[in-house]
C-alpha cells in the first residue's frame, strides 16, 4: 500500500520552499543592537545615581547664577525664600565664605549651654531635605526659606543662588534644632547635598 500526499501537503511543502529566507547575519546584527542597547541602559543608569563616575568622560557644569527673580514670571529665583516673597533681592541669602578642609563635622559649645555640632556637606548646586517632622522650618544663613517638605524631592531642590558656604538651620517647635553647613562649589562631587534629619525632643 502506498501512501499518496494529500493535496495539502503539497502545497505545504511548496510553500517552504518558496517562502525566502533571511540571511544568516540578520539575526547575529538583531542581538548585536540589542547587547548594545542593553549596555548603554546599564551605563545611563549607573551614571544617573552617581553622575561622578563618568567624570573622566562627561563634566556637567553648574550653571551660571542668575538674579535671584530672573526667573520665569511667578516662578522665584535661585536662593529665593519661598515664606518671604520679593522681586527686590533681598529675600536670598547671602553666601559666606566657603569653609576649607575635610572635616564632616564641627562641635562648638559647651557648659549651659550644651553642645552644638554642625555636619558639613558640599554641592555643586543645591540642597534637598528629608526631614522628620515634616513642617519643619529651614533657615539658610539666619533667612527662612520654607518647610522641609518643600524640599523633599528631586524636582523640589533649593538651589543655592551663588558659590560658598550656608549655615542651614532646621527648626521646629517641641525639637532640638539640628544645624547643617552646606558649601556651594563647582567641584563638589555631588549636585545636590541631601539633608537628612530626625528632629528630638
Amino acid at each position: 500500500m502506498s501512501e499518496t500526499p494529500s493535496p495539502g501537503e503539497g502545497l505545504r511543502e511548496r510553500r517552504h520552499h518558496d517562502e525566502p529566507q533571511l540571511p544568516r547575519w540578520v539575526p547575529a546584527l538583531i542581538g548585536v543592537v540589542l547587547v548594545l542597547l542593553a549596555a548603554l541602559a546599564v551605563y545611563t543608569g549607573i551614571r544617573f545615581r552617581n553622575p561622578t563616575l563618568a567624570d573622566g568622560i562627561i563634566r556637567s557644569r553648574r550653571p551660571s547664577p542668575q538674579p535671584t527673580g530672573g526667573g520665569p514670571p511667578g516662578e522665584p529665583g535661585p536662593g529665593a525664600s519661598l515664606v518671604f516673597p520679593g522681586e527686590s533681592g533681598d529675600n536670598a541669602p547671602t553666601a559666606s565664605d566657603a569653609v576649607t578642609g575635610r572635616a564632616r563635622a564641627t562641635i562648638t559649645g559647651g557648659g549651659a549651654m550644651g553642645v552644638t555640632a554642625a555636619v558639613r556637606l558640599w554641592a555643586r548646586r543645591g540642597m534637598m531635605a528629608s526631614v522628620v517632622p515634616e513642617d519643619a522650618m529651614i533657615y539658610v544663613n539666619d533667612l527662612a526659606i520654607g518647610e522641609a517638605k518643600q524640599f523633599n524631592t528631586p524636582d523640589e531642590v533649593y538651589d543655592f543662588p551663588a558659590p560658598g558656604s550656608y549655615t542651614v538651620r532646621v527648626v521646629a517647635p517641641g525639637y532640638r534644632e539640628r544645624v547643617f553647613v552646606v558649601t556651594a562649589d563647582e567641584n563638589a562631587r555631588d549636585e545636590v547635598a541631601r539633608i537628612e534629619a530626625r528632629l528630638a525632643r
